[in-house]
């Protein structure tokens, strides 16, 4: 039997499961320039929360906030990688999952956007006013 033929197997060992995450947060960073972009926005505003002192609670939501749009843009990326596997023509129900899997990226930016400026806006304001 050869390769293609075979059923691609679970993984051996717990690290394998981890290693092989890894791998794809490391492909994901270096493919995709949004990822990158959000990876420094989200750095940025965990740097920024250390010093303004948030309380928990706005620790949780700005932490949910920057790996929400992470874990998005890795299945935007999936998305956009499994349309390109099934067809490399123009197709408009191609478009249409891509361009709603970009929608899911937005949404969630967007949402942790309005997060981040819920708990940075007053904080900027009571530092400077």
């Amino acid at each position: 039997m050869n390769d293609k033929n075979q059923l691609p197997q679970k993984n051996r060992t717990f690290g394998d499961s981890f290693r092989y995450a890894f791998e794809g947060i490391k492909t994901t960073f270096q493919e995709e320039r949004n990822m990158r972009v959000h990876v420094c926005a989200g750095t940025f505003a965990l740097l920024l929360g250390f010093f303004l002192s948030l309380s928990l609670i706005e620790w949780l939501f700005i932490a949910l906030s920057v790996f929400m749009v992470i874990v998005m843009e890795i299945l935007n990326t999936v998305i956009e990688n499994l349309v390109d596997l099934v067809t490399t023509e123009f197709h408009p129900l191609a478009k249409k999952v891509k361009d709603m899997a970009a929608a899911a990226v937005l949404s969630t930016t967007t949402f942790a956007v309005i997060v981040g400026a819920i708990i940075f806006l007053p904080k900027f304001y009571h530092l400077f006013f």
